[in-house]
């Protein structure tokens, strides 16, 4: 990752961490990145950073977040396209 978007991380964790400090809810965190614009792999990162988790988790808090259902359907449908794609060979 370059300096520029480590900083970018940073700098959304610092807006994100009076969430998660009011709350301790990952679903309030993850409607509110969402809400600012950051999603995908940036949204896991600040997640990782603001609550002080494993990669693992902070990805579990992200899919399983209501707000961030499209993102799970899309994930599910790009592992079973892989999955029936390995029976294939």
């Amino acid at each position: 990752m370059d300096a520029e978007r480590k900083a970018h991380i940073a700098d959304l964790a610092v807006m994100a961490g009076p969430v998660w400090a009011e709350s301790h809810d990952g679903g309030a965190l993850q409607e509110f990145l969402k809400e600012i614009g950051c999603d995908g792999v940036d949204a896991v990162m600040v997640t990782r950073q603001v609550v002080g988790c494993s990669l693992g988790e902070a990805q579990e808090m992200f899919f399983t977040a209501p707000c961030r259902a499209a993102e799970l359907a899309f994930h599910n449908a790009v592992m079973e396209g892989l999955e029936r794609s390995q029976g294939d060979v």
